[in-house]
């Protein structure tokens, strides 16, 4: 009878040889999709969150390197280049780093926000169609992604020597046009029709955010199917309405910024797509008082407001609020789940994002006096305006809403002793209330 070995007698062995041909199968190289693989991790997971926040200070630290002028309109390409180009950091690092801004926008995106990502479906530059995770400042730069940009593998340079492949997302370079860069758009650097301080994919294609966790989409899988659907459903209006159409908004600049590098691009004027309003020049802009709108516009720096200086947009972030940014009130970015970057505009004024102010207010934050009311829209109490005011970037208060639209009012309704313009404050002010009351 044949002896049997000691690595058959004992179950530890079995079990041990069982547990590593389990791994092998996990992890080799050689497994099913494994171009989808690549060491994508969990940042929030592999990090803690003081190291995520430490890394996020490392990096905003060289904002003005990056944006020499301070404009970070649709920056998304020069965060990118920035981190390949002088930045030495390890896989798991290099995920961190392209998680902590905006690709569409340029916005920085801090870790201690929360919800600053989403699920979507980006096709490739054959048509295959990719799931993954997208690090972003507000949910229209999701439908804008699947509207104008493409997805493709990207080898980067690891700083122990070694390389990995990750998807990245990518637009035709703008610089092929350079005539037709939105002007809002300030941080390419153009030289024989290409990018300097960006990085190229394969395809020549330039490269505006890192996609995470990508993987080839199942339309079997109910979690990606019911993201893909939902995707379809809440971008419906944004991408139907042409280019042209789009209204104000980093978003709508980047749409621009995205076809300028198209052989079909048909650019319209830049001044119809910063009005904001439909049809309307600012002389037609009546502000809350009913009066002409004036200009919120300050100093020489971006406020978030039209070429004009005026808090004029109807979509993208909605900057319609003009605000006095003070000692007292340079917090309100950090306050709602920004970054500090408003303690850059205290002395000046700023066109705020409507979520920014009724998360701000229902925090019972700032002065009670920050408005200029002259300088804010009538539309600002419209309904389908403050529709808007309960979501923005996942740091929601219940019944924001309600803050934001009376501060809104107590502001403005004491700013003037003008009876005729308190009556048609009243009479817009009584009109959104009956709509939620009824």
């Amino acid at each position: 009878m044949a002896k049997k070995s000691t690595f058959a007698k004992n179950p530890l062995f079995i079990l041990l040889f069982i547990v590593c041909i389990y791994i092998y199968s996990s992890y080799s190289p050689h497994s099913q999709n494994e171009s989808f693989t690549n060491d994508k991790i969990d940042i929030s997971k592999y990090f803690t969150a003081k190291q995520r926040n430490t890394h996020y200070k490392t990096l905003m630290k060289d904002f003005r390197n990056i944006f020499p002028s301070g404009n970070r309109n649709s920056g998304g390409v020069q965060f990118f280049n920035h981190i390949v180009t002088n930045l030495s950091l390890t896989n798991e690092e290099f995920q961190l780093y392209n998680s902590f801004y905006c690709g569409v926008s340029g916005s920085p995106v801090s870790p201690s926000r929360d919800k600053i990502f989403d699920y979507l479906i980006v096709e490739d530059l054959e048509g295959n169609q990719i799931y993954g995770k997208y690090y972003r400042c507000c949910w229209p730069c999701l439908c804008d992604i699947i509207r104008n940009v493409k997805t493709e593998i990207y080898t980067a340079s690891l700083s122990n020597g070694q390389t990995n492949e990750y998807h990245v997302l990518t637009i035709n370079d703008p610089c092929t046009n350079k005539s037709e860069i939105p002007s809002r758009v300030t941080g390419f650097t153009c030289e024989n029709e290409k990018t300097l301080n960006g990085i190229r994919a394969p395809s020549g294609r330039l490269i505006i955010a890192l996609y995470h966790e990508t993987e080839l989409y199942d339309p079997t899988n109910t979690e990606m199917k019911t993201t893909y659907d939902k995707l379809l459903e809440q971008c419906k209006d944004r991408n139907d309405t042409p280019a042209d159409k789009l209204r104000g908004g980093m978003g709508d600049i980047f749409v621009k910024l995205s076809m300028v590098g198209d052989d079909n691009t048909d650019n319209t004027d830049e001044t119809c797509l910063l009005e904001g309003f439909t049809g309307q020049g600012h002389e037609n802009l009546k502000n809350l008082y009913g009066e002409p709108l004036m200009p919120c516009k300050t100093g020489t720096t971006s406020g978030s407001w039209d070429q004009q200086g005026y808090c004029s947009e109807m979509s993208g972030g909605v900057h319609q609020i003009c605000f006095d940014v003070t000692e007292e009130t340079g917090d309100f970015s950090n306050k709602t789940g920004q970054s500090n970057w408003s303690e850059g505009r205290i002395g000046n004024n700023h066109c705020m994002c409507l979520g920014a102010w009724a998360l701000y207010k229902a925090q019972n934050l700032g002065t009670d006096d920050e408005l200029i009311c002259d300088s804010i829209p009538e539309a600002a109490l419209g309904i389908n305006y403050v529709n808007k005011w309960n979501t923005w970037n996942g740091n929601e208060l219940p019944d924001q809403i309600t803050a934001g639209v009376e501060a809104l009012y107590e502001q403005c309704i004491n700013q003037t002793t003008d009876t005729t313009k308190q009556a048609y404050l009243q009479e817009k002010y009584g009109i959104l209330m009956n709509h939620y009351n009824n």
